[in-house]
């Protein structure tokens, strides 16, 4: 379908900057063209004032956490493992081939309501066969690119480690330069040894790795205790430190650790929300950019807006460092990262000449002057609120005048509360084994 969409701002990602612009854009055989070649339409969408925007990026999702709601745990946790223990170690073996189906569908529907159209996802759950592929098939069904991973760890034994490690590297082959590809998902380095991190090493080619780091002070110490090594080091040691591989939180890094990352094409991702809630701390997002590392936002599961968490990451970054005059340039980093994130996996920005498009449009209409010089102005305290009408991808409209437009997995949807009682029992039974 040959879309024309009237008179909007369009905001185009720059090297350091953005480039704004008030013109009509014209979506023909699936592309972006910005004049009309003499085609017909079959829709026009009227965007004066509105903002159109590359689709944007989740760069840390759990979307396993999604059934989590309500769920049974016992609190208090305590403390950071009291929690890891009693709700997410507990829930990820509750979860079966079902919940993660109907769990993956609720995830893409909410990220296309919010303007998201890549989902870098990080999962774990009872069952490994396979199960990357069981949600690349409704990343697909969706239109929803990005990457998947398998959470590996020792605490489940060296049988289950076998076959995380395992799905890891048979998807990661399968789904090389697709729209949805793979990575080397491990857990943290409190739970992985020597012996597995080099199995891990050795086994797994190239791909890029996502992982948490320090997110909270036991993963640290833990290392410092046991390995005499930070983090990083330790990671670096063998050879994991790789190119656009995810390192999520970074919230306790000692000095050595950021020399090493500064030498090292990765992204950190921030997840201010997730950390918040869990009474932790949060990395320093100004001294990471200052410092010439790529950073950027995910939600850790806590919601699906990538938006929220540019503002609330850019709002704890000026109380972190007790000082309002920060900021502009951090979320001017947070957002180009986000795209430089799609860029770096082959994914299209979506919004260029010729490319295959990938845009959402958001109902702010700046009631102020609006040009490249403040946008960020606008950015951070309107377009951040702002809802997403239309996302169109692929030559597909995902999102039109608000509403998901794909009707799918009807079956789970209608039974989730059934699905989910179910999860809810085997969690129940599964307490206190993990």
């Amino acid at each position: 379908m040959n879309i024309k969409i009237r008179n909007g701002w369009i905001i185009t990602p720059q090297e350091q900057d953005f480039q704004i612009i008030q013109q009509d854009l014209f979506i023909i055989d699936g592309k972006i063209s910005f004049s009309e070649n003499g085609a017909q339409f079959e829709r026009v969408i009227d965007a004066a004032g509105k903002i159109i925007m590359p689709g944007l990026v989740n760069a840390h999702h759990h979307i396993y956490s999604i059934l989590s709601k309500g769920i049974p745990c016992d609190v208090p946790f305590n403390d950071f493992i009291g929690n890891l223990k009693n709700l997410w170690w507990t829930l990820d073996h509750s979860l079966n081939k079902e919940d993660m189906i109907l769990s993956t569908a609720i995830a893409m529907k909410d990220s296309i309501s919010h303007g998201v159209t890549t989902v870098f996802d990080h999962h774990i759950s009872g069952y490994t066969e396979n199960a990357l592929s069981d949600m690349v098939e409704v990343f697909d069904a969706y239109g929803i690119s990005g990457t998947l991973a398998f959470e590996i760890s020792d605490r489940n034994g060296k049988a289950f480690f076998e076959r995380s490690l395992s799905e890891n590297i048979r998807f990661a082959k399968a789904q090389k330069k697709k729209s949805v590809q793979g990575m080397i998902g491990l857990h943290a380095s409190f739970t992985l040894s020597d012996e597995s991190l080099q199995k891990i090493a050795d086994t797994t080619e190239n791909f890029p790795v996502h992982v948490h780091i320090a997110e909270g002070e036991i993963d640290g110490m833990q290392c410092m205790e046991k390995y005499g090594k930070g983090l990083i080091e330790r990671f670096d040691s063998f050879g994991l430190v790789r190119k656009d591989s995810l390192y999520i939180h970074c919230s306790n890094l000692i000095e050595k650790d950021l020399e090493i990352l500064k030498k090292h094409n990765i992204f950190i991702v921030q997840a201010v929300d997730s950390n918040m809630n869990n009474g932790l701390n949060v990395g320093n997002v100004s001294n990471f950019i200052s410092e010439g590392i790529k950073t950027t936002v995910g939600t850790d599961g806590m919601h699906p807006s990538t938006m929220r968490a540019f503002k609330n990451s850019m709002i704890f970054t000026k109380y972190l460092n007790k000082n309002c005059d920060l900021g502009y340039p951090e979320m001017n980093a947070l957002i180009l990262n986000n795209f430089k994130l799609k860029k770096a996996f082959g994914l299209p920005l979506g919004i260029e000449e010729g490319e295959p498009v990938d845009i959402s449009i958001f109902d702010y209409e700046p009631a102020t002057p609006f040009n490249t010089d403040n946008f960020l102005g606008h950015f951070i305290f309107g377009i951040t609120e702002s809802r997403c009408q239309y996302v169109i991808k692929n030559d597909e409209m995902l999102l039109d005048d608000y509403h998901v437009t794909k009707d799918l997995y009807g079956d789970l949807f209608e039974r989730s509360e059934e699905i989910s009682k179910a999860m809810f029992k085997r969690f129940e039974k599964n307490k206190g084994k993990y």
